[in-house]
């Protein structure tokens, strides 16, 4: 069907389409809830929302590392600074761990990057979201202009008692594309270096998300395979079957650099290694 058809264009990445199949059912329960709580149904309202919960976190582990791949390493989090203390500043930016402060600038940057900005009208929704955010196994810090003082968005690692530690950054929309995701990275990676002596992160990136690929490669990732994320099996086969007409010439030229057949990169996300040595800005 031609509206279907807008779904699989570029409103949203490849691995995104997969997400926003998964969440249909999600946001049906969502609009049953606050139906529900508009009626004035408070008990049942909240019990929809208890299951909403439960199905948003298996949804977000689909995110998460194999439990084969995990390692509980226990780093400790105590030589990183506590929440809301500084961790380092350039002349464009500066960071800080995250506090309690941040929440609304949180929710703000998440809205804006989410595909499922109806989850955001519950209160519940919000607190589950900003919880994880918090995790004692995440470590992220808030982004400033250091002449504004203006937010500018978070950037982190995603699980600190893993080997391997992966990149998370998420900038507002008004500060894309003005290399303030650069400067913040660069940052961090020198900070988290000379901390922890930490010089191997990893990172993944849509297959179709060029600005995040390009960030990559400008601070010194190179590509490192393809990793699967939602589906597995039967489920990705078919998924990829359904969607290669996505495949383009962008597409093949980039699975020519992470030497994978062009349908391969339908369904997964790519992998990059980033060996930092500390860099001067």
């Amino acid at each position: 069907m031609p509206e279907e058809k807008d779904l699989t264009s570029r409103r949203y990445t490849i691995s995104q389409l997969k997400t926003h199949e998964m969440c249909d059912s999600i946001l049906e329960q969502l609009e049953k809830a606050i139906s529900l709580k508009e009626d004035g149904l408070i008990l049942e309202s909240d019990a929809v929302v208890n299951m909403l919960s439960l199905e948003v976190k298996k949804v977000m582990a689909q995110f998460d590392e194999p439990k084969e791949k995990t390692e509980n390493l226990n780093f400790d989090k105590s030589i990183l600074p506590k929440n809301g203390k500084f961790l380092a500043e350039n002349g464009r930016v500066v960071l800080r761990a995250v506090s309690d402060e941040d929440y609304e600038n949180y929710m703000e940057v998440s809205y804006e990057c989410s595909i499922m900005r109806g989850a955001f009208k519950e209160d519940a929704f919000k607190k589950d979201l900003w919880e994880s955010f918090l995790s004692d196994t995440a470590v992220n810090f808030s982004i400033f202009d250091i002449v504004t003082g203006e937010y500018v968005g978070y950037c982190g690692i995603k699980n600190i008692n893993v080997e391997n530690w992966e990149l998370v950054i998420e900038l507002l929309k008004k500060y894309r594309h003005r290399e303030y995701g650069y400067h913040a990275l660069v940052v961090m990676l020198n900070a988290l270096t000379e901390l922890t002596g930490k010089t191997t992160y990893r990172s993944r990136v849509d297959s179709d998300n060029y600005a995040s690929q390009n960030l990559m490669k400008k601070i010194g990732a190179i590509p490192n395979g393809i990793s699967e994320i939602f589906i597995h099996g039967e489920d990705l086969r078919k998924f990829q079957e359904e969607n290669k007409d996505l495949i383009d010439d962008k597409l093949r030229k980039l699975a020519k650099e992470f030497h994978v057949a062009p349908i391969d990169l339908i369904g997964h996300v790519l992998e990059f290694r980033i060996d930092w040595k500390l860099t001067d800005l």
